[in-house]
């Protein structure tokens, strides 16, 4: 996959939970903190101006909570991704229905974020190519390459090339590891 950093901002109105956030991020390099806001208001306001890769947000805070703050952000068409990391499980289906990319409950942990980073690299940084998602799906319907290229008209030798290519290009292990990664939070 490529070097490019995840531009980030961390957004909750607990400064020791935004601290230690920080502290987790320090073991990606691949992850640079743009902006760090306890005031959900200052936070969005940044997301607009600078349009960051990724938004960590905790749902519950006064003034603009991170449910308002997301759908905020969608309805300004900014790209940026949103990570809910809140100590309250309740709020998961109203994230999902404001289009989250993911959702980690506190206190989090380093394995949990490293799982959800590799995802957003995978399946935002890593964009498909229409026929490497046709490739995928099929793969996650169970086909072997020849079943796949005679369905796709094209010969068992080019499947077996784009899946190489495909492992190489998201950095996935295996096949399974691969469709797994992109159907999950609707990545094929």
């Amino acid at each position: 996959m490529g070097t490019q950093k995840i531009k980030t901002v961390l957004i909750d109105n607990e400064a020791r939970a935004l601290n230690r956030l920080k502290l987790l991020l320090e073991h990606f390099p691949q992850v640079e903190v743009a902006g760090m806001f306890e005031e959900a208001g200052e936070g969005l306001d940044f997301i607009k101006r600078h349009q960051p890769d990724l938004a960590l947000v905790d749902v519950e805070m006064p003034g603009i909570n991170g449910l308002e703050l997301t759908s905020r952000v969608n309805a300004a068409g900014v790209a940026t991704r949103v990570i809910f990391v809140t100590a309250y499980e309740q709020y998961a289906i109203d994230a999902l229905r404001q289009q989250a990319f993911d959702y980690l409950v506190k206190p989090v942990s380093i394995q949990d974020l490293e799982a959800a980073l590799h995802r957003f690299r995978l399946q935002v940084q890593t964009p498909l190519t229409p026929r490497e998602r046709e490739i995928v799906s099929l793969l996650g319907q169970g086909l072997e390459s020849r079943e796949i290229g005679e369905k796709l008209f094209i010969s068992k030798h080019t499947v077996d090339t784009y899946r190489r290519k495909l492992l190489e290009k998201t950095g996935a292990k295996n096949t399974a590891e691969l469709v797994f990664l992109f159907s999950k939070n609707g990545g094929v």
